[in-house]
């Protein structure tokens, strides 16, 4: 309808995309590309993966896999798809189950930003002022509370996501070895900090805060 406010949808596992990489986010988003074969096996594993460890949730009562949206301001959507969770009383305890081995000392941060997201949609939805996250890796869990400063970066995560996405600003490239070796926008990512180089610009850079946040030791 004309003068209507178009809404923005944001995603939790943009959260974690943007987290890891905010350079990587962008090309993702604005260039695109297919999956390979080893990833989309990774994919199949991981969803086998998630499936057989949904089976003891479904025994306790659990709730799997709901899709759930709460509007963030004026017209931002947070949607998303938790892996599990349970609600006893005025407390939710939330689940995000990774396939992976996981730090050896609390979570990676990408992980904590979506989980923290799915708790916080889920809070708002059922009116549950306490609310706990708990990330399930392969050989290990991590547990801890949503808190004040989790929802602080969790909003600022958002209002930089549709920075990006939605106007087009080149974010910070949270570079690493690991990362950037295997990483399939490498060559014009680097180019562009050639390009930037020469022009000779100075512009504040979404995302430049994650800078050493690789890992959120909150969780213990």
């Amino acid at each position: 309808m004309p003068g209507e406010t178009r809404k923005v949808i944001v995603y939790p596992s943009e959260l974690h995309e943007y987290t890891y990489c905010p350079r990587y986010y962008f090309f993702h988003v604005h260039m695109g590309r297919r999956l390979t074969i080893k990833e989309r096996i990774r994919l199949l594993l991981g969803r086998i993966y998630h499936g057989i460890k949904g089976v003891p949730d479904r025994v306790r009562g659990r709730v799997l896999e709901d899709r759930i949206e709460v509007t963030v301001g004026s017209n931002i959507v947070l949607r998303g798809r938790p892996d599990s969770y349970e609600v006893k009383g005025d407390e939710i305890l939330v689940i995000e189950r990774k396939s992976g081995k996981g730090p050896s000392k609390g979570v990676w941060v990408s992980d904590s930003a979506q989980a923290s997201a799915y708790a916080f949609m889920l809070a708002r939805l059922l009116g549950v002022k306490n609310a706990s996250i708990r990330i399930e890796y392969l050989y290990r869990s991590r547990a801890s509370r949503l808190d004040e400063e989790k929802v602080t970066m969790l909003l600022r995560l958002i209002d930089e996501i549709v920075m990006v996405r939605e106007h087009g600003i080149l974010p910070y490239a949270k570079r690493s070895p690991r990362k950037c070796a295997k990483c399939p926008f490498r060559d014009v990512c680097f180019q562009l900090d050639v390009d930037e180089e020469e022009v000779g610009g100075e512009l504040y850079e979404p995302g430049s805060w994650l800078e050493g946040t690789h890992i959120d030791e909150s969780f213990i």
